[in-house]
């Protein structure tokens, strides 16, 4: 699948805060457990737009391997690490070879892809985990009571961004009980390790070029008409002209199943062709 150049524009940079955030890069980081991982570990950056995630593990435990793998050559093109292996790769369909990686992480790309092949996807990045590695999923998720609204105004923004839903398919926030089920069918052994609210004023998504004035005006106006119990479980309000909203996320630590007496120490990244 070739990403639409939509995305390949997207600004990350100038986005929600949560993509600069360094106090959840550091919740991330300790998730993964690299400042106590022995030797090398090979961390994989899944999905990782601009690499902002990989970045951010690199500049907290500089002495791993790190590789980024997303199916935009535009964003991958973004990122001048000579240290941090590109991979131009679709996790649908992933051409790592099996048990290679000891830390894997993906942040905010799992909720884009349908329902119907989440699991597929998380069994296609638990092919390429070592034994005994971990997978660090941090996403979106859905309260409770809250999915169908949730997944809807997600919705109509992934189409102001680009997305044709005929072709691509509807996306899917899980609730964090979903998330953990699905986890587990991938063959993982999943546990919630924390939480995080992301703060999004509207204008931050047409700053980062993810939809248009135009557009978010229509968002806007979606956000606001939502029933009195969504907009409190979202802290839904306005001030003067911007329009806030807080989405939860779940950040949740998955080992890969079976004994890790065959764990290596390390491992090498291999460039998909």
């Amino acid at each position: 699948m070739v990403m639409k150049d939509s995305y390949s524009k997207r600004d990350f940079e100038k986005g929600p805060q949560t993509y600069t955030d360094a106090k959840f890069l550091d919740n991330i980081f300790e998730a993964t457990g690299l400042s106590e991982f022995n030797g090398s570990a090979v961390v994989v950056d899944f999905m990782s737009g601009p690499g902002k995630v990989a970045l951010g593990m690199q500049e907290r435990a500089i002495r791993h391997k790190y590789a980024i793998l997303d199916a935009s050559e535009g964003q991958l093109a973004k990122i001048n690490a000579p240290s941090i292996e590109k991979i131009l790769d679709n996790v649908t369909d992933l051409h790592l070879p099996e048990k290679s990686i000891d830390v894997g992480l993906v942040r905010y790309g799992l909720k884009d892809i349908p329902s119907e092949q989440q699991i597929g996807v998380l069994k296609q990045i638990n092919r390429t985990i070592k034994v005994g590695g971990e997978l660090v999923v941090v996403d979106m998720v859905s309260p409770d009571g809250a999915k169908e609204w949730s997944n809807k105004q997600h919705s109509l923004k992934q189409q102001f961004s680009g997305r044709d839903i005929a072709k691509d398919g509807e996306c899917n926030i899980p609730t964090e009980n979903e998330w953990l089920t699905m986890l587990k069918e991938a063959g993982f052994m999943p546990e919630v390790f924390s939480y995080y609210v992301s703060k999004v004023t509207t204008k931050d998504w047409v700053k980062g070029k993810q939809i248009s004035d135009e557009q978010r005006e229509k968002m806007d106006a979606l956000i606001l008409a939502a029933p009195d119990k969504i907009r409190k479980t979202f802290n839904i309000r306005q001030e003067g002209a911007d329009v806030k909203i807080d989405y939860p996320v779940v950040i949740i630590k998955a080992i890969k199943k079976e004994s890790n007496s065959d764990l290596p120490e390390s491992g090498e990244i291999y460039v998909a062709k």
